[in-house]
């Protein structure tokens, strides 16, 4: 899945009616009053206990006791699943209102609410001690009473035309990790626009006697020092997703080591009494890798008609597609270069083109066992190899023994026609099963590695996906761009500057941690040093693990501290 970056949103569940239920206007509810609902046609009603939590809402934002309700249904998305319900001005606006809250679908309590912003003449924004004091008070609101666990104001901040209080839960005067932040909002007329919870954990109830003491953990003084010894960041180079020039310039960064937002803490997190790293594995992939050097033949793959497809096929991959049918599709794409696909194969009478792409592994019927789809895929400018696949149909399942040394020497052979004349630094991981051999290559200049922003670890600059039962290629993909430019190693500030500026930016906070077994559905809590930086929105991880988390990072060369979130 990957990192992205991406953006807040939800996505509903199943095909919903866009106005399912209709709620009479709410004036005068109050903590006890029914919504009274108008179905239309046969309809679920609104679960009892997402009114409540309606009801609840409506007493602490008294504006939207006017308004009609649409209860939509379930919605899943980043850091929030339950139940969507619109606040719509009038029955005629409840297709087309952009004002809604969603719900946990089993409490009714209240998990993100998003109103639209008034746009004022005159900014009202509240002054910082009075954002402070009403966003306080509108999560204790929601919170209710018995839960027991304080939250602080932490920050105040801009963020577009809104002003943002960032509230934090603490306890025994240290504060929880960032997934138990609440963050309110408020727009230019001083309304709150803006709530959110990390994954509902506002009403989670801690006991403080399940948490460590902090009486004995090390000093600030010791914990920095052990920091800086377990040298938590790595100097790279990083290459941006997508570049329409010719050339593309690398960024030389110091990035931190086994992550920042993929779990409860970064990677540089340490242990508040040992002073040892909390994370004790490596987190970016599972192999070893190695580092071989190739020698580049130079050789410019360039295909933008039928006969260079052909030709390319034939040269680089020794498949011939004279017999087989071609459809050639081009696309173009949000922030990125317009594609070319030469598309082989045969795939059944009125099949879009650009549908064939997503149906490579689909045969129509009749189709014998053996029958080929090949993929080539382009840039449209400059007709450069961005990636080749095959998908073969019934392939006959087989008990030969799988020859994972002859993938090697074919992989190492393809890298040399692959990358750029002369000698290349080349870090190795293999990966894959009994059934195909996959080679993940990435390139090193001046020692140092180059990845790609959200290049999964997966993927490299170069992947080779090999059948070990016949040799043959399954998938070669390059995501590296032609003609890159890198700046110069002795530019790189020193490692002990760059963890200085990462400091000065996020100083090592006590936290307390908590640890989450999903088997047996209980949570461990640990007492860390970690950077305080607190992440702003949920985030999807459902595209796989990243090479680099560059949600923050220190530009190597000007020392500023980069922050993507």
């Amino acid at each position: 899945m990957f990192k992205v970056k991406r953006t807040v949103s939800w996505f509903l569940s199943g095909t919903l009616a866009a106005a399912t239920i209709f709620a009479s206007p709410l004036s005068g509810v109050g903590a006890t009053s029914p919504v009274t609902v108008a179905q239309a046609q046969s309809v679920v009603a609104v679960p009892m206990h997402v009114t409540k939590g309606v009801q609840k809402l409506v007493k602490l934002l008294p504006e939207l006791s006017s308004r009609y309700v649409v209860y939509g249904g379930d919605v899943d998305g980043p850091g929030v699943s339950g139940v969507v319900v619109t606040f719509a001005q009038s029955a005629a606006e409840a297709e087309s209102s952009m004002d809604d809250a969603i719900f946990d679908g089993q409490t009714g309590e209240l998990l993100r609410l998003k109103l639209t912003p008034k746009i004022a003449t005159k900014p009202a924004y509240p002054t910082e001690q009075q954002a402070k004091t009403r966003a306080l008070a509108f999560v204790a609101g929601l919170q209710g009473t018995g839960t027991g666990n304080a939250y602080q104001a932490r920050e105040v901040y801009k963020n577009k035309d809104l002003l943002t209080v960032r509230l934090v839960r603490v306890l025994n005067n240290v504060v929880l990790d960032d997934d138990y932040d609440c963050l309110v909002s408020f727009d230019a007329s001083g309304r709150i626009v803006w709530f959110s919870t990390f994954d509902g954990r506002l009403y989670e109830k801690v006991s403080p006697s399940s948490l460590p003491s902090p009486q004995r953990v090390i000093s600030s003084e010791q914990v920095v020092r052990k920091w800086q010894e377990s040298r938590p960041l790595e100097l790279v180079y990083l290459l941006p997703i997508h570049n329409q020039s010719d050339q593309v310039e690398a960024k030389l960064a110091y990035v931190l080591k086994n992550g920042i937002i993929t779990q409860q803490h970064t990677g540089s997190a340490l242990d508040a009494f040992s002073g040892k790293r909390l994370v004790t594995k490596k987190t970016r992939g599972t192999n070893p890798s190695q580092t071989i050097n190739v020698t580049g033949t130079g050789e410019k793959w360039v295909a933008q008609t039928e006969s260079q497809a052909r030709d390319l096929l034939r040269m680089l991959f020794r498949i011939e597609t004279e017999k087989l049918p071609l459809s050639i599709y081009e696309a173009n794409y949000d922030d990125s270069p317009a594609l070319r696909y030469f598309i082989w194969g045969n795939f059944g009478e009125g099949v879009p083109d650009a549908d064939k792409i997503s149906r490579m592994a689909t045969f129509p019927e009749g189709s014998s066992n053996g029958e080929q789809h090949h993929l080539l895929v382009t840039d449209a400018k400059t007709g450069e190899l961005l990636e080749f696949s095959t998908r073969v149909n019934n392939p006959q399942w087989s008990n030969v023994k799988t020859d994972k040394k002859r993938d090697r020497i074919e992989a190492d052979k393809l890298l040399k026609r692959l990358t750029p004349s002369g000698s290349n630094q080349i870090q190795i991981t293999e990966d894959g099963n009994k059934r195909y051999t996959s080679i993940v290559a990435d390139p090193l200049v001046n020692g140092i590695p180059v990845y790609g922003i959200n290049q999964s670890v997966e993927e490299g600059m170069y992947t080779i996906r090999i059948d070990s039962w016949t040799g043959a290629w399954e998938q070669v993909s390059i995501n590296k761009p032609a003609s890159v430019k890198y700046p110069a190693h002795s530019q790189a500030l020193k490692e002990q500057v760059a963890m200085t500026r990462l400091l000065q930016t996020f100083p090592l906070e006590l936290t307390y941690i908590h640890q989450s077994d999903y088997e047996k559905d209980t949570i461990t809590w640990k007492l860390g040093y970690d950077l305080s930086f607190r992440q702003t929105r949920s985030h999807c991880f459902c595209g796989g693990e990243f090479n680099v988390d560059d949600t923050f990072y220190v530009d190597a060369i000007t020392g500023k501290v980069i922050v993507n979130e």
